[in-house]
């Protein structure tokens, strides 16, 4: 019998981050750092929120772009972190978590052939998405030396007349660097000029460290920019599934809200209410886990500084450190795959991220310090072997 699979389909590829975490969960006793999956458990107060809502009979279908009141809770939010003003019924749509967002969102923007550009080492699911909506994926490299901060230039050079959305994300997964505003309006006006769209991925901007101020590109307020976010990271809610999509450009919304409706009704009801009180309430537990993400940053590059061969830019934000340890690799997954079954240690290979995170490993702060620090001399010590 043929395949019945699409051609199309067929050809999307699988993270290799879940290849890894796929093989890891054939152990017992691994140290999980390839997985950005918060260690943290949701703060009570949202869960008792959930809890709240269901029993009140939030488990029926909402508006298709979400509850007015998280929307609204949703706007309010930007206007107090970053001085911006949307209308909750015109500027948002609520999603099945950024995935949903950012696949809807290409969904809606893009014709067959269209190319989208998306950052070379980048979070691998960029791929799957473009080409599940018929787009043509084209990457932009982020240098080392640079910082991993956009290079404008490096982006124009990739740019065609088939282009349609230049995706960023900032702070950016894997390196953790943070692109600064100025830098970020320079390729607006660029994009604005050329009729593209920029898709701006958002879901780390709360996980910034010392005492550096995060800007959205939603503080430039133009029509082609597209912000996604979640509670995902910033509230350790990421089995919650809550997204949101937030624009300027309203025919946008009113299609995304049309697409939702096919694609999966709306989100739950009562998660929804939740996240209400998720952005409402008390927000020490967000910095609690933002300074033990930096006192975790902080240990592994004290153990790593002191080691020869291998490089590494200082992490501004999220919870990741992107490896450079190409003076010991030539293949990362396979040595992703030779560290889980030697050593029991789960990291994901850089190769995942695109071609020129290849000699690169992800290391994952979203575990505990004593685990962290055991899974990083681990690696260090196997590396040493190696060399030898």
């Amino acid at each position: 019998m043929r395949t019945i699979i699409s051609d199309w389909v067929a050809n999307i590829p699988q993270s290799g981050i879940r290849v890894v975490y796929h093989e890891a969960l054939k152990y017992t006793d691994v140290i999980h750092l390839e997985i950005g999956d918060p260690d943290f458990n949701t703060p009570k107060h949202i869960i008792d929120a959930a809890y709240k809502a269901l029993n009140e009979g939030y488990t029926h279908y909402t508006h298709n772009a979400g509850l007015l009141e998280l929307r609204q809770a949703i706007t309010d939010y930007y206007r107090s972190m970053y001085g911006v003003n949307f209308d909750p019924e015109r500027n948002v749509m609520i999603t099945l978590g950024s995935t949903e967002a950012l696949f809807l969102t290409l969904l809606a923007l893009l014709n067959p052939g269209d190319e989208v550009l998306i950052p070379d080492p980048g979070y691998p699911s960029y791929i799957p998405m473009v080409k599940a909506a018929r787009g043509d994926a084209k990457r932009y490299r982020l240098y080392e030396h640079e910082g991993f901060i956009i290079n404008v230039d490096e982006v124009i050079s990739k740019m065609s007349k088939k282009t349609k959305v230049i995706v960023i994300n900032n702070p950016h997964n894997p390196t953790g660097s943070l692109t600064p505003l100025n830098r970020l309006k320079e390729l607006t006006k660029v994009a604005l000029d050329n009729n593209v769209v920029i898709v701006s991925d958002e879901v780390y901007e709360r996980i910034v460290f010392d005492g550096i101020k995060f800007h959205s590109l939603c503080e430039l307020s133009y029509d082609n920019i597209v912000v996604v976010n979640s509670l995902s990271k910033t509230y350790a809610m990421t089995g919650w599934r809550i997204g949101f999509v937030l624009s300027k450009n309203e025919e946008l919304i009113r299609t995304l809200v049309r697409l939702q409706e096919g694609v999966a009704a709306c989100a739950p009801a009562a998660f929804q209410r939740a996240a209400i009180d998720a952005l409402k309430g008390p927000q020490d537990v967000v910095e609690y886990m933002v300074k033990e993400y930096q006192r975790r940053r902080d240990a592994v590059l004290s153990i790593l500084s002191n080691v020869e061969g291998i490089t590494f830019v200082k992490p501004q934000a999220t919870f990741y450190l992107f490896l450079n340890v190409s003076r010991y690799v030539r293949d990362s997954m396979k040595f992703a795959i030779k560290l889980l079954r030697e050593e029991h240690v789960a990291v994901a290979p850089g190769i995942a991220f695109g071609p020129s995170g290849e000699g690169y490993i992800r290391i994952s702060f979203a575990t505990s310090l004593d685990k962290l620090i055991k899974g990083v001399n681990k690696i260090v010590n196997y590396l040493r072997r190696l060399r030898r």
